[in-house]
């Protein structure tokens, strides 16, 4: 029998494997435009603060770019300056899917005409992989089926567990642990791969009128995705149907 210490040692030793540092630039590209990130800044008295804000982008000039959070002007006054140290913390679900943290510095602070906060890129990011199975990018659809209509959804990326996928539909919103099964067509031979399972990822990501979602398979949904990838084949960027 194992000793609470050793089984400590292996969680921790577990969790080390999981862990990997990479330049900046490929934490930065591992997140997607429009995400949630979680912004911790710390001021030269060695105070923190945290608040959630959305991932834009980065140009050219090794700048990245955050909304400005909505917050009171004297929040802003104490803890918003250039120069001041943060934390960032965001949720990538491309490949195995990753916690990506990094620190750098507040380079400029915009209120109009848009409200940005602009960061250093950083020299380095820190990666935590989340998932046994990788997650691979797909270009790929399917017809999600409600009870009073079927919505079209387009997958964002698929494994042998789950997948990522959204929808357009204004209105139309899923919570964690909602039952539900995406058909998906082959468009060769017209086989249908029926993907079942449960939202367990609610990602609370909204770019313009998408609601993105995360399925975790249940064991039918198991069974087709297996059938499903071993259709599919690399387009030079993604998975897809082969085109005739």
């Amino acid at each position: 029998m194992k000793s609470k210490g050793n089984e400590l040692k292996e969680r921790f030793l577990s969790n080390k494997d999981r862990e990997q540092t990479v330049s900046g630039s490929q934490g930065i590209a591992m997140i997607n435009h429009g995400s949630e990130v979680t912004i911790s800044v710390k001021t030269p008295l060695g105070r923190w603060f945290r608040a959630e804000t959305t991932f834009i982008g980065t140009n050219s000039r090794d700048e990245v770019f955050l909304e400005l959070p909505a917050l009171s002007q004297a929040d802003f006054d104490q803890y918003f300056y250039d120069g001041f140290w943060l934390k960032v913390k965001a949720i990538s679900e491309r490949g195995e899917g990753a916690v990506v943290n990094f620190k750098t510095q507040i380079s400029n602070i915009l209120f109009k005409p848009v409200r940005l906060l602009v960061l250093d890129l950083p020299s380095t990011a820190e990666l935590i992989q989340l998932r046994s199975e990788p997650r691979y990018d797909v270009s790929l659809q399917g017809e999600l089926s409600l009870s009073n209509r079927k919505v079209l959804v387009e997958f964002t990326d698929l494994s042998k567990l789950g997948c990522g996928f959204y929808h357009d539909v204004t209105g139309l919103q899923f919570e964690d642990d909602t039952q539900m099964l995406i058909m998906v067509q082959n468009p060769n031979s017209g086989e249908e791969y029926h993907l079942s399972g449960k939202v367990k990822s609610k990602q609370g990501q909204r770019v313009g009128t998408l609601n993105r979602y995360g399925l975790i398979f249940d064991e039918l949904g198991n069974q087709q995705v297996k059938r499903l990838l071993s259709k599919l084949i690399f387009d030079g960027s993604k998975l897809s149907f082969r085109k005739n």
